[in-house]
């Protein structure tokens, strides 16, 4: 199948034009090699681990939700070169999406709403990303643990709220600015990654979890694989699942 079919696909899943304003020129194609795809990857990540999968399973297109170049390059580290090479190597092509991800419909913040068991799921008016569901009421801790089973991930929380509104948004979003917009909405609890220490301060406003960056996010790259597959079954183009877990050791 032609890469600019799949692309067509994939910009129709998550449309371009939905992604911040400062992930232009981070989405996309980021590295157009292979003409005709037989094999695509999906994965979090483009780490070095992830593209030396990608060359053992023969992949054509690796579709990622970070891009391994956000801020502009002066120099290319030792890691990074031997990633590019291979890519180069095995014509391996990179495409990303990354904010547009996050805001479209059964994207990465609907899909984590989803897998958490709110209901009445809703956008958040003038705002792309996160979502707002409810659940039964619960305390904190009881919740905390439920998020922690679901992502199958340790999780980390703040606050002894009693739990119905739940503020939802993969990837970073346990920073001041996210934390006030789930207060404004009435949220009883935010859950995100990458809880700063003065974001943990806030435990008496509203209560917080981090389920970290990484487990909050993966399952939509999943949900993303299992689409694709149905969706290019007919044309006959393999899709398989690269995880790119980091290997983060927790000593207590």
């Amino acid at each position: 199948m032609k890469q600019t079919e799949i692309i067509q696909i994939l910009e129709t899943i998550a449309p371009p034009h939905m992604a911040e304003d400062f992930d232009t020129g981070r989405i996309g194609l980021i590295l157009d090699l292979a003409d005709n795809i037989d094999t695509i990857g999906v994965s979090l990540d483009a780490s070095q681990a992830v593209f030396i999968e990608a060359a053992k399973a023969g992949v054509d297109l690796l579709i990622t939700h970070h891009t391994p170049i956000f801020r502009p390059l002066t120099k290319i580290s030792k890691n990074f070169a031997i990633t590019l090479s291979i890519a180069l190597e095995n014509n391996i092509s990179l495409y990303t999406m990354h904010t547009n991800y996050d805001a479209a419909d059964a994207g990465v913040n609907d899909v984590l709403a989803e897998i958490l068991g709110l209901s009445a799921i809703r956008k958040i008016k003038d705002e792309p990303i996160g979502r707002i569901g409810t659940i039964k009421h619960t305390s904190t801790q009881q919740f905390a643990q439920l998020v922690s089973e679901k992502l199958d991930t340790p999780v980390r929380y703040v606050g002894d709220h009693d739990i119905e509104t739940v503020m939802v948004i993969g990837g970073s979003g346990l920073g001041d600015e996210y934390i006030d917009l789930a207060i404004k909405e009435g949220a009883n609890v935010l859950v995100s990654g990458e809880m700063r220490h003065s974001a943990s301060l806030r435990g008496n406003e509203i209560s917080l979890i981090d389920a970290t960056h990484y487990a909050t996010e993966n399952p939509a790259m999943k949900r993303l694989c299992e689409r694709l597959g149905k969706i290019l079954y007919d044309a006959g183009v393999k899709i398989v699942f690269i995880d790119s877990n980091p290997a983060v050791v927790s000593i207590i």
